[in-house]
């Protein structure tokens, strides 16, 4: 079942979060505090929208987005989504994927906007949903 995410489900998305992005393959040393603690910076945001995908009361999946205007127009960036590792594959993201967009229709939102890997799978993912390849925006980083 999808819901909205409520503060005490920090704990659990944490432990999500570290086993979906291991070190292998990301290069950071996620643990379930450490993601616990990244992940409550983007549920305090003033304009944070978030849902868990739960089980039993067991939570198997989240995703963490924020509203923002962009220009003249308002636009939900998602900044992170986890799906436990055994049970990717079986929809859940998908379905979270479709929370955040009917948000943003119901909303009158001009779009979603996310950033993902290259490398990753996820890209592929994003696409069979709708996603496209922005135009004209690069992503930079400086140490």
């Amino acid at each position: 079942m999808i819901r909205r995410m409520i503060k005490k489900d920090l704990q659990q998305c944490g432990e999500i979060y570290a086993m979906a992005f291991p070190i292998e393959y990301w290069g950071i040393d996620w643990n379930s505090d450490n993601a616990r603690e990244y992940l409550t910076d983007y549920y305090e945001q003033k304009k944070f929208i978030g849902y868990v995908y739960e089980e039993d009361d067991t939570i198997i999946g989240c995703i963490f987005a924020v509203c923002k205007l962009s220009g003249s127009k308002k636009e939900i960036y998602i900044n992170e989504m986890a799906v436990l590792p055994k049970r990717q594959g079986q929809g859940i993201g998908r379905q979270l994927l479709t929370a955040v967009l009917e948000y943003s229709k119901e909303e009158g939102f001009a779009g979603v906007v996310l950033y993902t890997s290259e490398y990753a799978p996820a890209a592929k993912f994003y696409e069979k949903n709708g996603f496209k390849l922005s135009q004209g925006t690069i992503c930079m980083y400086c140490e």
